[in-house]
């Protein structure tokens, strides 16, 4: 945002520069309608963020103008441009690094070990991912919240995949010797797994969104729904005593409940994205409280030292559902409507969000001793700019 700003000064100084010398008569009306003028060469063309930021700064500074009334009215009618068709970008950013991701996986879940197969896996690849998402956007419109659901479809179908694979032991390999047989963990099976979930989220995503349209704040809540429901589920199962695949079953059943559950929720409240954001942040907040009060009072029982952060968020979220309001503020809406890319969030503010599997290549030793690279995926846990 404040890049654009800095263009539309620049742009706006450089057409003063270029003007004619300014009689005295000039008025802030006249300006006004200069800035309009100019923003028409910006829907020209379709430059759609500098369009709204200029028509902006027109209503805020010329208040009472006639060319303010028009920006006004202008604003009115480009939102429903944006509203379709702004999503457009994330989405082709996150299918390129989504195709990346493919480009690994796909080889390793082959059982590839050289690196030509995954070195051809990226050269193909990002640019696949990015070719076949801008020819699909461009075709087919879609919104910040359609965006959202189809690439959070990805990222749950590829975590539901992974996890239900090693529930179920899907794949799973044998090592055979004079003792007998053992079961052994899969190099391959997770790897199809994740592609195999991945693909059909992002089929059940396009599907949904081609259906019907999703308001970014209804998004916002499945998504934030789907990690509370995940994080319960990790808590509950503790609770419970689940240890290992239990205690993954849990959370997988946990995070799936929070999803469907989301859903008619999201349609009964009709949030902002900005309001879902800032409960989420106190939520997260309580729980981080609770963790505060573990270390304080160094509680050994496992069960005492996972109810106290699940307490925590459960208050947190109560309380920013009671503390927020309907509207938030500018600044708000425009964090809401960033993907930052990593779990925790400080960008002129704390925010939460689902972090991107990112492909790397990470050394593993194997059963004979050797050290070998092996494909992986690699979430961005904290990221801060300040």
């Amino acid at each position: 945002m404040q890049i654009r700003h800095a263009l539309i000064g620049a742009l706006f100084a450089g057409c003063l520069a270029l003007a004619p010398p300014a009689q005295a008569q000039d008025t802030p009306a006249d300006t006004a309608r200069v800035l309009v003028d100019i923003a028409r060469v910006l829907e020209t063309e379709q430059e759609w963020d500098t369009l709204e930021d200029l028509l902006r700064f027109v209503v805020r500074h010329y208040p009472g103008t006639p060319a303010a009334e028009e920006a006004e009215r202008w604003l009115a009618e480009l939102r429903g441009v944006l509203t379709a068709t702004q999503g457009r970008t994330r989405f082709i950013v996150f299918q390129t690094i989504y195709g990346a991701w493919l480009g690994v996986a796909i080889p390793a879940a082959f059982g590839a070990e050289d690196a030509t197969p995954f070195g051809v896996g990226l050269l193909l690849g990002g640019p696949a991912g990015f070719a076949w998402s801008s020819m699909y956007s461009r075709r087919n419109p879609m919104s910040r919240g359609q965006a959202n659901i189809i690439n959070f479809a990805e990222i749950w179908g590829t975590w539901q995949g992974i996890g239900w694979q090693q529930v179920l032991d899907i794949g799973q390999d044998q090592i055979c010797n004079e003792f007998g047989c053992y079961p052994s963990d899969s190099d391959t099976a997770p790897f199809a797994a994740a592609v195999v979930g991945g693909l059909v989220g992002l089929g059940t995503g396009l599907v949904v969104t081609r259906l019907t349209d999703i308001p970014e704040g209804h998004s916002e809540v499945v998504s934030d729904a789907s990690l509370w429901g995940s994080w319960y589920g990790v808590a509950f199962g503790v609770l419970a005593g689940a240890e290992d695949d239990a205690l993954l079953t849990w959370t997988l059943m946990g995070g799936n409940v929070g999803l469907l559950g989301s859903i008619p929720l999201a349609r009964a409240w009709n949030p902002s994205p900005g309001r879902v954001r800032l409960i989420t942040v106190l939520g997260f907040a309580g729980g981080l409280a609770g963790l505060g009060l573990d270390l304080i009072a160094e509680v050994d029982d496992e069960k005492t030292a996972i109810l106290l952060p699940m307490l925590g968020t459960t208050a947190g979220l109560a309380a920013g559902f009671a503390l927020t309001g309907p509207k938030q503020t500018e600044r708000t809406e425009a964090s809401a409507g960033r993907h930052y890319g990593a779990l925790l969030n400080w960008d002129d503010g704390l925010a939460l969000d689902v972090p991107m599997p990112q492909p790397a290549i990470v050394p593993v030793l194997t059963r004979t001793g050797e050290v070998r690279s092996r494909p992986a995926a690699r979430f961005t846990l904290l990221s801060a700019r300040f």
